[in-house]
Order: C-alpha cells, then sequence, then structure tokens
C-alpha cells in the first residue's frame, strides 16, 4: 500500500474497514468510541453524587438528642426525689 502511494491514515482505514476497531491498538475517541471511553467515569462520577444525597438524606432524618438534654444523655433537670431513690437502691444492692 505504501508502493501504492497511499498515506498512513488511509491505510489505518483500510484495516479499521476490513477488520473492525480491533485492529487498533487503542480505538479512536470519535462515535460510539467516545461513549465507551467516557462512561466508567461518568458511572463514577454520577454513583458518588447519589451517595453523597443518599448520606445526607439519613443524617437530615436521624433523631436528634431531645432540647432538655446534655451530651451525656442525662436531663439538665431531674426530680431529687428520684435520684435519692436510685441512689439508695444501688447502695443496697452492694
Amino acid at each position: 500500500m505504501i508502493r501504492k502511494g497511499k498515506s498512513r491514515a488511509q491505510i489505518i482505514a483500510f484495516y479499521r474497514h476490513k477488520y473492525g476497531e480491533k485492529v487498533l491498538s487503542a480505538p479512536t475517541a470519535e462515535g460510539f468510541n467516545l461513549l465507551a471511553w467516557t462512561m466508567p467515569f461518568i458511572a463514577l462520577v454520577l454513583g458518588g453524587g447519589l451517595m453523597v444525597l443518599v448520606v445526607g438524606r439519613w443524617r437530615s432524618n436521624a433523631p436528634s438528642a431531645p432540647a432538655g438534654s446534655t451530651p451525656t444523655g442525662e436531663p439538665s433537670s431531674f426530680d431529687p426525689e428520684l435520684r435519692r431513690r436510685l441512689e439508695n437502691e444501688l447502695k443496697e444492692r452492694r
């Protein structure tokens, strides 16, 4: 083909037409091949975005601490009588 005066692009086009994209070491980034090259990255971006949305919804629906409680879970105001009874019961178990 070189002796016949065909250019490199013409020779590659001939073999692509005859044998398909398999003859190339890397498919060209045109047409459907472009979609095949970009689809994995698009899927990763969409999957990551979906995960961010789901985690955001989970966090917004999570139960929060009651308004009158401290970080340890104890109420900020308590009944002294109940506290005394609890301490007495704990002493009796020892």
